[in-house]
């Protein structure tokens, strides 16, 4: 018996047509420059929220917490602190996308980067144009998608997923960094 791969060419083409976004696009600490260009200082800042912080953090963004110990640094520029640096997680459909948030010291949002992103599809939310929306947000604002954050089409988990948890930081920012 004698098998015929022919069958198989259908499956490789819709294989191979596949669009993969999967990649690493930058490190922790290029991230850090490109955020704060004019820091030449980052201190670690533990953060150890308190079960208590955490339930207040939960309700006031509407967004669960995945850790109490979020990584964040201080920027600071010739010893004078310029704004708050994070790293954080959130899902995608399937995969994490990791991502740097930068708050300013008015507690406002500086600049987001897209550092991971392990998704197949929706890698849109790491396109600059998405990205710029949330430039000068505070935690007063909503920061909701489709609301005051433009959804993306075929990237409605990612964006979603991504707001929620940049609102997320900005409450943590408010309750214990400011």
């Amino acid at each position: 018996m004698s098998f015929d791969v022919r069958w198989l060419v259908p499956a490789m083409i819709v294989a191979a047509a596949q669009p993969c976004a999967a990649a690493k696009y930058m490190s922790v600490e290029q991230a850090r420059a490109l955020i704060f260009p004019t820091a030449d200082e980052y201190v670690v800042r533990p953060v150890q929220l308190t079960p208590e912080q955490m339930r207040e953090i939960d309700q006031a963004s509407g967004v669960q917490g995945r850790t109490a110990q979020p990584p964040v640094w201080q920027a600071l520029s010739k010893g004078k602190p310029v704004g708050w640096f994070f790293v954080d997680q959130v899902i995608g459909k399937h995969e994490l996308i990791t991502y740097a948030l930068g708050i300013n010291a008015d507690g406002s949002v500086r600049q987001i980067e897209v550092i991971e992103y392990l998704e197949a599809y929706g890698s849109q939310v790491r396109y600059p144009n998405w990205r710029n929306q949330f430039v000068g947000k505070t935690a007063d604002n909503l920061l909701r998608l489709d609301s005051d954050i433009e959804n993306i089409s075929g990237a409605t988990l990612s964006a979603r997923h991504l707001t929620e948890g940049i609102r997320r930081l900005l409450f943590v920012h408010r309750a214990v960094l400011k």
